[in-house]
């Protein structure tokens, strides 16, 4: 059996270790919180009761039910976010911008290739502002 604890009032559910804020938590005015170990467990009370101690978990059938489809929605959302961030990656413009490899130089140093390119006579396709955007186009083809 999942190891479980229930915190009423924060509406938060850990099962097996991996927590979530439910929306709703149904518990009885006066309990605190529900602990179970996988094979015994308690239920803490908030007006001075003492504690109880519960041999099964099926009472809470509903909250790990709804745990379990949060949890399975929160990993298909995860899941779809990552490839929605892979086809992105796989985008002209996202290469264009973010590749790291053959990047544009900032428009500063462009400006100061093209100022030692006028200054050399080389304002065709040798000069150093020419090789540096054509090394960018041809790593990034439309």
């Amino acid at each position: 059996m999942p190891t479980l604890t229930i915190v009423k009032d924060d509406k938060y559910v850990v099962v097996d270790g991996h927590g979530l804020e439910l929306s709703e938590v149904s518990l009885p005015a006066n309990v605190h919180a529900v602990q179970w170990d996988g094979s015994a467990g308690w239920i803490e009370y908030n007006d001075g009761t003492d504690n109880e101690a519960i041999s099964s978990i099926d009472a809470y059938s509903t909250i790990t039910t709804d745990h379990a489809t949060l949890k399975a929605s929160n990993e298909t959302a995860a899941t779809q976010a990552a490839n929605d961030q892979t086809a992105l990656e796989a985008t002209y413009g996202w290469k264009r911008q973010h590749d790291e490899t053959t990047s544009y130089a900032s428009i500063g140093d462009q400006l100061d290739q093209l100022y030692a390119d006028m200054v050399a006579g080389k304002l065709d396709t040798t000069g150093t502002w020419a090789t540096g955007i054509k090394a960018v186009k041809d790593a990034h083809p439309k």
